[in-house]
Protein backbone atom coordinates (compact mmCIF):
# COMPACT_ATOMS: atom_id res chain seq x y z
CA UNK A 1 0.00 0.00 0.00
CA UNK A 2 1.50 3.75 -0.74
CA UNK A 3 1.62 5.82 1.93
CA UNK A 4 -1.08 8.25 0.43
CA UNK A 5 -3.64 5.22 0.59
CA UNK A 6 -2.50 3.94 3.73
CA UNK A 7 -2.75 7.62 5.16
CA UNK A 8 -6.49 7.15 3.95
CA UNK A 9 -7.30 3.97 5.13
CA UNK A 10 -5.70 5.68 8.88
CA UNK A 11 -7.86 8.39 7.96
CA UNK A 12 -11.28 5.97 7.90
CA UNK A 13 -10.12 4.22 10.30
CA UNK A 14 -9.90 7.07 12.84
CA UNK A 15 -13.34 8.60 11.22
CA UNK A 16 -15.09 5.08 11.72
CA UNK A 17 -14.60 5.22 15.31
CA UNK A 18 -14.70 9.06 16.08
CA UNK A 19 -18.58 8.77 14.09
CA UNK A 20 -19.08 6.46 16.36
CA UNK A 21 -18.02 6.88 19.76
CA UNK A 22 -16.48 10.43 19.76
CA UNK A 23 -13.17 11.23 19.69
CA UNK A 24 -11.67 10.07 23.34
CA UNK A 25 -12.34 6.70 21.79
CA UNK A 26 -9.76 7.22 19.09
CA UNK A 27 -6.24 6.15 20.87
CA UNK A 28 -3.59 5.69 19.09
CA UNK A 29 -3.55 1.82 19.83
CA UNK A 30 -7.11 1.29 19.09
CA UNK A 31 -6.54 2.92 15.65
CA UNK A 32 -3.32 1.14 15.00
CA UNK A 33 -4.74 -2.16 15.78
CA UNK A 34 -8.32 -1.25 13.99
CA UNK A 35 -5.88 -0.19 10.51
CA UNK A 36 -3.67 -3.30 11.30
CA UNK A 37 -0.70 -1.24 11.40
CA UNK A 38 1.73 -0.66 14.37
CA UNK A 39 2.03 2.94 15.99
CA UNK A 40 5.15 3.96 14.66
CA UNK A 41 3.84 4.14 11.09
CA UNK A 42 1.00 5.74 12.33
CA UNK A 43 3.18 8.80 14.22
CA UNK A 44 5.17 8.62 10.74
CA UNK A 45 2.38 9.47 8.90
CA UNK A 46 0.59 12.38 11.12
CA UNK A 47 3.36 13.32 13.70
CA UNK A 48 0.96 12.57 16.89
CA UNK A 49 -2.93 11.89 17.79
CA UNK A 50 -3.50 15.59 17.05
CA UNK A 51 -1.62 15.61 13.70
CA UNK A 52 -4.30 12.95 12.71
CA UNK A 53 -7.06 14.74 14.36
CA UNK A 54 -6.29 17.57 12.08
CA UNK A 55 -5.80 15.67 9.07
CA UNK A 56 -8.85 14.11 9.85
CA UNK A 57 -11.05 17.44 10.50
CA UNK A 58 -9.61 18.80 7.45
CA UNK A 59 -10.03 16.08 4.91
CA UNK A 60 -13.37 16.16 5.78
CA UNK A 61 -14.30 19.52 6.06
CA UNK A 62 -12.57 20.12 2.56
CA UNK A 63 -14.97 16.96 1.04
CA UNK A 64 -17.99 18.68 3.01
CA UNK A 65 -16.98 22.51 1.26
CA UNK A 66 -16.68 21.08 -2.17
CA UNK A 67 -20.22 18.93 -1.45
CA UNK A 68 -21.49 22.63 -0.51
CA UNK A 69 -20.04 24.11 -3.63
CA UNK A 70 -21.50 21.95 -5.91
CA UNK A 71 -25.23 22.29 -4.47
CA UNK A 72 -24.64 26.20 -4.76
CA UNK A 73 -23.44 25.77 -8.30
CA UNK A 74 -26.12 23.38 -9.64
CA UNK A 75 -29.93 24.22 -10.17
CA UNK A 76 -31.85 21.05 -10.04
CA UNK A 77 -34.18 21.57 -13.78
CA UNK A 78 -37.35 22.28 -11.82
CA UNK A 79 -38.47 25.39 -12.47
CA UNK A 80 -40.30 26.22 -9.16
CA UNK A 81 -36.64 25.85 -7.36
CA UNK A 82 -34.70 28.72 -7.05
CA UNK A 83 -30.81 29.06 -5.92
CA UNK A 84 -31.91 28.75 -2.00
CA UNK A 85 -34.11 25.37 -2.39
CA UNK A 86 -31.84 24.08 -4.71
CA UNK A 87 -28.59 24.57 -2.62
CA UNK A 88 -30.99 23.26 -0.02
CA UNK A 89 -32.00 19.75 -2.06
CA UNK A 90 -27.71 19.78 -2.84
CA UNK A 91 -26.63 19.17 0.43
CA UNK A 92 -29.55 17.52 1.61
CA UNK A 93 -28.56 15.03 -1.06
CA UNK A 94 -24.59 14.92 0.29
CA UNK A 95 -25.90 14.44 3.34
CA UNK A 96 -27.43 11.10 2.60
CA UNK A 97 -24.01 9.74 0.53
CA UNK A 98 -21.80 10.74 2.79
CA UNK A 99 -23.41 10.97 6.64
CA UNK A 100 -20.45 10.57 8.47
CA UNK A 101 -18.73 13.26 7.33
CA UNK A 102 -22.40 15.53 8.15
CA UNK A 103 -22.52 14.25 11.35
CA UNK A 104 -18.86 15.49 12.18
CA UNK A 105 -19.77 18.78 11.64
CA UNK A 106 -23.57 18.60 12.57
CA UNK A 107 -23.16 16.84 15.47
CA UNK A 108 -19.12 17.63 16.84
CA UNK A 109 -18.30 14.43 18.65
CA UNK A 110 -17.20 14.52 22.07
CA UNK A 111 -13.75 15.35 22.89
CA UNK A 112 -13.74 16.97 19.37
CA UNK A 113 -9.76 19.09 18.76
CA UNK A 114 -10.25 23.26 18.50
CA UNK A 115 -9.33 22.55 14.59
CA UNK A 116 -12.94 21.37 14.57
CA UNK A 117 -15.01 24.10 16.25
CA UNK A 118 -12.52 26.55 13.79
CA UNK A 119 -13.90 24.88 10.49
CA UNK A 120 -17.49 25.00 11.93
CA UNK A 121 -16.86 28.34 12.65
CA UNK A 122 -15.27 29.39 9.21
CA UNK A 123 -17.89 27.09 6.88
CA UNK A 124 -20.81 29.20 8.97
CA UNK A 125 -19.72 32.37 7.91
CA UNK A 126 -19.40 30.93 4.36
CA UNK A 127 -22.89 29.58 4.80
CA UNK A 128 -24.03 32.72 6.14
CA UNK A 129 -22.92 34.86 3.16
CA UNK A 130 -24.38 32.89 0.53
CA UNK A 131 -27.81 33.13 1.99
CA UNK A 132 -27.52 36.61 3.13
CA UNK A 133 -26.70 37.87 -0.87
CA UNK A 134 -28.96 35.06 -1.97
CA UNK A 135 -32.01 36.73 0.32
CA UNK A 136 -30.66 40.15 -0.47
CA UNK A 137 -31.03 39.24 -4.45
CA UNK A 138 -34.23 37.70 -4.11
CA UNK A 139 -35.92 39.86 -1.70
CA UNK A 140 -34.37 43.24 -1.97
CA UNK A 141 -36.84 45.18 0.11
CA UNK A 142 -36.41 42.29 3.10
CA UNK A 143 -35.96 44.77 6.42
CA UNK A 144 -32.95 42.98 7.67
CA UNK A 145 -31.15 39.96 5.28
CA UNK A 146 -28.85 39.37 7.80
CA UNK A 147 -30.50 38.01 10.33
CA UNK A 148 -33.06 36.35 8.29
CA UNK A 149 -29.89 34.18 6.92
CA UNK A 150 -29.24 33.37 10.45
CA UNK A 151 -32.87 32.38 10.64
CA UNK A 152 -32.70 29.82 7.47
CA UNK A 153 -29.28 28.89 8.54
CA UNK A 154 -30.75 27.73 11.71
CA UNK A 155 -34.09 26.17 10.08
CA UNK A 156 -31.67 24.49 7.70
CA UNK A 157 -28.99 23.09 10.03
CA UNK A 158 -32.07 21.83 12.17
CA UNK A 159 -33.44 20.16 8.92
CA UNK A 160 -30.71 18.44 7.85
CA UNK A 161 -29.95 16.98 11.93
CA UNK A 162 -33.39 15.69 11.68
CA UNK A 163 -32.70 13.57 8.35
CA UNK A 164 -29.32 12.17 9.83
CA UNK A 165 -31.34 11.42 13.21
CA UNK A 166 -34.54 10.49 11.37
CA UNK A 167 -34.54 9.67 8.11
CA UNK A 168 -38.10 8.32 8.56
CA UNK A 169 -39.69 10.73 9.27
CA UNK A 170 -37.36 13.07 8.10
CA UNK A 171 -37.39 11.48 4.34
CA UNK A 172 -36.16 14.11 1.55
CA UNK A 173 -39.91 14.60 0.02
CA UNK A 174 -40.52 15.64 3.17
CA UNK A 175 -38.01 18.24 4.12
CA UNK A 176 -38.10 19.43 0.11
CA UNK A 177 -41.68 20.12 0.09
CA UNK A 178 -41.38 21.82 3.66
CA UNK A 179 -38.67 24.47 2.42
CA UNK A 180 -40.59 25.16 -0.91
CA UNK A 181 -43.45 25.96 0.82
CA UNK A 182 -41.67 28.32 3.11
CA UNK A 183 -39.34 29.52 0.88
CA UNK A 184 -42.74 30.36 -1.18
CA UNK A 185 -44.26 32.52 1.51
CA UNK A 186 -45.79 29.48 3.37
CA UNK A 187 -45.63 31.22 6.72
CA UNK A 188 -46.46 34.68 6.19
CA UNK A 189 -49.83 35.81 8.11
CA UNK A 190 -52.15 34.82 4.48
CA UNK A 191 -51.68 31.13 5.07
CA UNK A 192 -52.62 31.56 8.94
CA UNK A 193 -56.04 30.63 9.89
CA UNK A 194 -58.25 33.63 11.02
Amino acid sequence: MSAADRREQILDVTHDIVDAEGFHAATPNRIAEAAGITRPVLYQLFGDIAGLFVALVDRESERAGSQFARATSQLTGNSEDDRLVSTFCGVLHAVDEHPATWRLFLFPPQGAPPRLHQRLAESEELVLQFLQQELERTLPRMPDPEYTARMVHASGRELLQRRLVDPTNATTERLVALVRHVRNGGLSTRTLPT
